[in-house]
């Protein structure tokens, strides 16, 4: 059920659209308690939030007075990305505060949100005088830089922003997946990934995201053979493709799309993916999932060919 109140929403259920992530409408706006209660955080400064309820994403809030009157503010990008400044009201901003340090690593999703102050008609209304957060969409992050400002109160001190690339949700990627199911194969693909695995300080081309986002997910439908990772059943169906039907799961964010480590990916059946995003074992059956991965990524790198040069099958 949806609540409207002086068009703020309040959302009791994790059932959105196709991937029951968040409950967040894109262009609505919420309250604060909303975004700290969904999180589960009790943080009093706006900016990046975080919380135990949902590790595997943050919630970074953007359009504050303060970001305007320094002369610098966070910025939507013409191809759909947006550039987001680091915290640190001060001197050089660090990537080992706290909050930066959480976005520089890429680990976690980020739902965005715009803010404002209310109307004189709101507030007249009786609406409240905290700021309105107007939803922009689940992102996840592909690198950073650092800029230095030639004018205005942040002049000479070097800032940090991060790029946000939207979280497409492409868990069904059309095409994934490869008729060859063999060990050799499967390390080559491993190899490939684990060398294409960048730095988080490098800046990756949105082309190059997106191409690597789709090699993970071509990588865990072809270690999986067709077989769920989570409740280790065959694939319920078989897809337009002709092969088994699974949707990949990132572990460690809350949005399943971009680029990942091997290990942190699982290709599971579209009623395990639902158990863990929304279920109330979800926690503990996520970890089962990892272990489960773990010990596959595990017994790959101690495969005899994963010590002899890939990309040539082992002889003998």
């Amino acid at each position: 059920m949806i609540v409207a109140t002086h068009h703020l929403y309040l959302i009791d259920f994790f059932f959105l659209g196709d991937q029951l992530i968040h409950p967040f409408i894109r262009g609505r706006e919420y309250i604060r308690s909303h975004l700290l209660e969904f999180i589960g955080s009790k943080q009093a400064q706006s900016g990046v939030l975080w919380g135990s309820k949902e590790p595997g994403c943050l919630i970074c809030t953007s359009g504050g007075r303060h970001g305007k009157k320094a002369g610098y503010s966070d910025e939507l990008v013409s191809d759909g990305t947006w550039w987001y400044f680091g915290q640190g009201q001060a001197g050089d901003q660090d990537v080992k505060n706290s909050a930066n340090a959480k976005l520089a690593s890429e680990e976690r999703s980020v739902l965005l949100f715009t803010s404002r102050e209310p109307t004189s008609k709101e507030l007249a209304a009786g609406s409240g005088y905290g700021k309105r957060f107007a939803f922009q969409g689940c992102f996840n992050v592909s690198g950073h830089e650092f800029i230095t400002p030639t004018s205005g109160p942040r002049a000479n001190d070097r800032l940090v922003r991060f790029r946000l690339v939207p979280a497409d949700g492409d868990a069904d990627f059309e095409g994934a997946g490869t008729a060859d199911f063999s060990t050799e194969a499967l390390l080559v693909m491993r190899k490939e990934l684990t060398d294409q695995n960048h730095s988080p300080t490098k800046m990756t081309a949105l082309r190059e995201y997106r191409k690597r986002s789709d090699k993970v997910h071509i990588y865990a439908l072809t270690r999986a053979k067709e077989v769920c990772e989570g409740c280790h059943s065959p694939a319920p169906f078989f897809g337009i493709n002709g092969r088994g039907f699974l949707e990949v799961h990132h572990m460690t964010r809350l949005a399943d799309d971009g680029p990942d480590a091997p290990s942190n990916v699982a290709a599971l059946c579209p009623n395990c993916h639902r158990r863990a995003h929304c279920s109330q074992d979800r926690v503990s059956f996520n970890q089962a999932v990892q272990d489960f991965v773990a010990n596959l990524e595990s017994s790959m790198e101690s495969h005899p060919a994963a010590t002899s040069s890939y990309g040539e099958k082992s002889k003998g």
